[in-house]
């Protein structure tokens, strides 16, 4: 079951609650008479700005569910005329006759059954002998109407059928007892509220006319509340107490307080459902001033249109489950004395969180039964997919900050004399160089991966790395370098270079080159930011200045070969050699001359690099 909203020309919204086989006709009928607009053949429902077919059902509509619609007059009242029905029977032959709208199917039958005396009995018939028993079934488009009640209830009007040619398949099927038993309980339902509707439709067309209701009108009315409160009685008169504030239900997250009058005025909704204790007191004479009050205040209620506030009937109350009916109890014995009604000695005792009344199940709370496995008895039952985390690797580590000048050279004297041929020479560390550039080729044909994909990769690249240098170069070519783990995030990094700023407030930015790119997700760790094993960033900002760093730490800078080392000590000498061959790793790109690289292939028992690979040699 879905809810229809409505527009109303007054600025109000009316909820409607429907099913897919609910006419719209009914819908627009319904929200005219709660909300005063009669009659409704002068009004009809548009979506958007496309006005809608009222005789469809909501299956067959294309409308999509929870609807708004909106209210509107229509240019001309619209006029109903006779139906052409085509009735067809199991055997496959077909009888067609006109009706006006407001025939029921059943007399349509009984109509058939008279005119011709071959179908005498044979259409209306019920046989109780079989089990279950068989009902005459009626089907339009795909809604069932079953049974001799259903199909006495059940109109053309309300098929949505007022003029045209339809037609309806006649069949009879064993139903069981307890759908039947719900057919009528559906059906008495419809009848009641109705009754309801029409009520409420008089009245507003006596309050706009502004005369008292038709005496023939007030005894319709006296007789439907007598009928309710006479099977309250039978009910017992504590029951009946008791229900008095039972039939209203405020919403626990809406109904904080009462609307003042000025909030009338707004768009408000209002559910289907309306029903107080005053109109029983009307009809039983139990005070007049106090059924008075009951009654104004209902009306109030009924004209106020407060969102999330729904009104229900004793019947309509009980089909709630026993937890909403506890919570309906609480919350109309918390709200009614606001609203200058009195509340039922058992509403009070609710408020006040005492037991529920005797003969209603208690339902236990939550998860109160509930036992772990006795076989997971002793054994560590929480584990998520953070229980196998090594918490040290996101741990900060020393940092072991070094700072020293780029410009500096750590070339030695022997660098001024000329380089030996051997230095030219491709050596090891050049091919895994040159592999290194060719799987990252290699890496750039491959299909596409996922997210996840290169995460798992990248971690598995670099998970023999303990520790990740980097080096921050300001712009006045100072370097400062600091140790990290791999897996912490690009914010530590931030914040190692604000701890050593002169002005901890200024902003600036980290970026690498080239090409330039800023380092903004402070939330990515140094692997996924490609700042692990080595890399250099640069330090910018947009305040200028001669030095950023403070003066006791650039009293602290020291040789560039003291850098170095600790480089060398926390990576591998491959891995230093692979990894600081780019421009944005630190380190050098070719051995020292004071050590050269011997010639690989100079001694032929050991494997090395083939003579003819060599180059730069004459």
């Amino acid at each position: 079951m879905s809810t229809v909203q409505v527009l109303c020309p007054n600025g109000r919204r009316q909820n409607v609650k429907v099913t897919p086989n609910t006419k719209l006709l009914q819908v627009l009928e319904e929200v005219c008479k709660k909300q005063g607009f009669l009659p409704p053949e002068d009004f009809t429902l548009k979506h958007g700005r496309k006005p809608v077919d009222v005789t469809l059902s909501l299956r067959y509509s294309n409308l999509p569910n929870n609807v708004k619609l909106e209210l509107v007059k229509s240019e001309s009242s619209r006029e109903e005329q006779d139906v052409l029905i085509a009735l067809q029977l199991e055997d496959g032959q077909r009888l067609q006759h006109t009706f006006p709208p407001a025939t029921s199917l059943w007399d349509i039958l009984q109509h058939w059954e008279n005119a011709d005396s071959t179908h005498k009995g044979n259409l209306c018939k019920v046989d109780p002998s079989t089990k279950p028993p068989t009902q005459t079934t009626c089907i339009y488009m795909r809604e069932e109407i079953i049974g001799e009640i259903a199909l006495q209830s059940m109109t053309l009007r309300k098929l949505g059928l007022t003029g045209g040619k339809a037609v309806i398949r006649l069949v009879h099927r064993p139903v069981d007892d307890s759908i039947m038993a719900e057919i009528l309980d559906k059906i008495e339902r419809e009848k009641t509220k109705l009754q309801k509707l029409d009520l409420m439709a008089q009245r507003q067309l006596s309050q706009q006319e502004g005369k008292s209701e038709d005496p023939v009108q007030s005894k319709e009315a006296q007789s439907v509340d007598k009928s309710s409160t006479a099977e309250d009685k039978t009910e017992g008169p504590k029951n009946s107490a008791s229900r008095t504030s039972e039939a209203m239900e405020v919403d626990a997250k809406q109904s904080a307080s009462v609307p003042s009058t000025s909030q009338q005025q707004q768009p408000m909704e209002v559910e289907d459902k309306i029903e107080t204790e005053g109109h029983r007191a009307m009809a039983t004479g139990q005070g007049q001033g106090q059924s008075n009050q009951q009654q104004e205040f209902a009306e109030t209620i009924r004209q106020m249109n407060i969102p999330g506030v729904q009104v229900f009937s004793p019947g309509d109350f009980h089909e709630l489950s026993a937890q909403e009916q506890e919570v309906a109890r609480r919350l109309a014995a918390h709200y009614m004395p606001l609203m200058g009604l009195h509340p039922s000695p058992d509403q009070q005792k609710a408020a006040a969180g005492s037991k529920p009344k005797r003969g209603r199940p208690q339902e236990a709370p939550m998860f109160s039964e509930f036992k772990f496995p006795e076989e997971t008895k002793g054994k560590e039952v929480y584990k998520n997919e953070l229980s196998e985390v090594n918490r040290e690797e996101y741990k900060p580590c020393d940092r072991q900050a070094v700072l020293f000048n780029a410009e500096e050279t750590t070339r030695t004297a022997a660098s001024n004399e000329d380089l030996p041929d051997e230095f030219f020479e491709i050596n090891e560390n050049d091919i895994k160089r040159m592999m290194v550039d060719l799987q990252k080729k290699v890496e750039a044909d491959q299909p596409l991966l996922t997210r996840s994909m290169i995460q798992e990769r990248l971690e598995s690249k670099y998970a023999k790395y303990q520790q990740v240098v980097v080096r921050v170069q300001f712009p006045d070519k100072v370097v400062l370098q600091g140790l990290f783990r791999p897996k912490e995030t690009v914010f530590a990094l931030h914040k190692f270079v604000r701890g050593h700023l002169e002005d901890k407030s200024l902003k600036f930015y980290l970026y690498t080159a080239p090409p330039k790119q800023v380092l903004k997700d402070q939330t990515l760790t140094l692997i996924q930011a490609k700042l692990a094993p080595a890399s250099v960033v640069y330090f910018g900002s947009e305040t200028t200045k001669d030095h950023y760093l403070s003066e006791a730490v650039m009293k602290e800078i020291g040789p560039k070969s003291k850098a170095e080392d600790i480089v060398e000590n926390c990576l591998s000498k491959d891995d230093t050699s692979t990894s600081t061959g780019t421009d944005s790793n630190p380190g050098p790109s070719k051995p020292k001359p004071s050590k050269p690289a011997s010639n690989a292939s100079s001694d032929p028992k050991k494997p090395g690099v083939p003579k003819w690979f060599t180059v730069g040699k004459k």
